[in-house]
């Protein structure tokens, strides 16, 4: 399984310094959202930047760590330029970007754009053929788009078919993703217990890749009072449930480490004193390997 964190701050220096410890930690993805309007959940540094600049800026800045978008809210985006931005990001990466695309669940986004926030099932549908199309340089003829088969945008993408996109949001999309064959990012719920059911309903049915997008929060006591996307306890109770997440076939964990400075170090923190160190055993554990460091 790899792990990953979104480098939340308050501050460009905030973002910074949780990137810093979570790179020096051994975290596999520096993670970001796709938040268009400004939202106090989500200050400038903490989602509210344009996602693929800012992961270009941290792809520059820690270029043997994967980069991540999860999810671009595709019914919002144009797809001819999301394609140009992912391949590009896939270039300058040298095919280190995961890119993960959801229907969208904020009303007040598509509403801002003048679009129909209830046919974002369908919009998103006849995107995803679009932007398959825009990667491999196929002609499209969709309901929202469509392009001849004369040219290819450019750049083409550096990985062969685009950078893996996944899919992410509710049932709906998690039918898709079982449709499609293409991975699943689920947003909670956190709790291994209660995850449960959809993993293995998920490898039952033959998904792909099943990857988690949680909360962590660094508290004294366990408190399981608090939203399910949201796991609070001590670093040693988050490496439990990590360990969990991996035995239950998650194959990607991407990780919020809180809404404040203090808040995202903590946790920031605890990847690297207790939680990576705890799945780089069970990796060798499960794979017999006890020399070489594993990331």
């Amino acid at each position: 399984m790899r792990i990953g964190v979104s480098p939340w701050g308050s501050s460009r220096e905030g973002a910074v310094a949780a990137a810093d410890v979570a790179v020096a930690a051994g975290v596999d993805t520096l993670w970001l959202g796709d938040g268009l309007l400004t939202v106090p959940d989500f200050p400038q540094w903490a989602g509210g930047m344009e996602p693929f600049v800012e992961l270009a800026w941290l792809a520059g800045r820690y270029p043997a760590v994967r980069v991540g978008l999860g999810a671009a809210v595709l019914p919002l985006r144009d797809v001819v330029w999301l394609v140009k931005q992912a391949s590009t990001l896939d270039q300058l990466t040298a095919g280190r970007f995961d890119l993960v695309v959801a229907p969208g669940y904020w009303r007040r986004e598509f509403e801002y754009l003048g679009l129909d926030f209830d046919r974002r099932g369908e919009r998103f549908d006849d995107l995803l053929l679009a932007l398959q199309a825009g990667f491999v340089g196929a002609p499209y003829d969709g309901d929202e788009l469509r392009w001849p088969g004369d040219g290819r945008l450019s750049p083409e993408p550096f990985t062969a078919g685009g950078p893996p996109f996944w899919l992410a949001g509710g049932r709906a999309t998690f039918e898709r993703a079982l449709r499609t064959g293409r991975p699943f990012q689920a947003r909670g719920p956190a709790h291994p217990r209660e995850l449960a059911p959809l993993a293995a309903e998920w490898h039952d049915r033959g998904g792909a890749d099943l990857a988690l997008r949680v909360s962590f929060e660094v508290a004294e006591t366990v408190d399981e009072s608090h939203p399910t996307e949201t796991v609070i306890g001590p670093p040693s109770y988050l490496a439990e449930q990590v360990l969990a997440y991996a035995e239950q076939g998650v194959a990607d964990l991407s990780v919020r480490p809180g809404q404040s400075d203090e808040a995202s170090r903590r946790a920031v923190d605890a990847l690297g004193e207790e939680i990576i160190p705890a799945l780089r055993s069970w990796r060798a554990g499960r794979s017999g390997f006890t020399g070489q460091k594993e990331t």
